[in-house]
């Protein structure tokens, strides 16, 4: 699995966040702020109350389950061409 560290947008961030398939849980991924994480994900994205609440609530599961959302929700929007 590789991993890549930036927004879809271009610009640079210290998270790293899997950039290809993951094929099996990444448990040994160093994320210790889950809500930076999907904040990065999704960074540009408009968000009304109840999106909000979601991601919230996405950000108390584990790290695995974290970084795969924010993985998917990046390289979609990679795949769609947004930046």
């Amino acid at each position: 699995m590789s991993y890549g560290i930036g927004r879809p947008s271009d610009g640079e961030s210290n998270i790293p966040i899997p950039v290809g398939p993951i094929e099996s849980a990444p448990w040994n991924l160093p994320i210790g702020d889950f809500p930076a994480v999907l904040a990065e994900a999704f960074a540009g994205v408009e968000l009304g109350a109840y999106d909000r609440r979601i991601i919230e609530w996405l950000a108390g599961w584990d790290s695995p389950t974290v970084a795969t959302i924010a993985s998917l929700v990046l390289r979609a929007r990679k795949a769609g061409g947004a930046s």
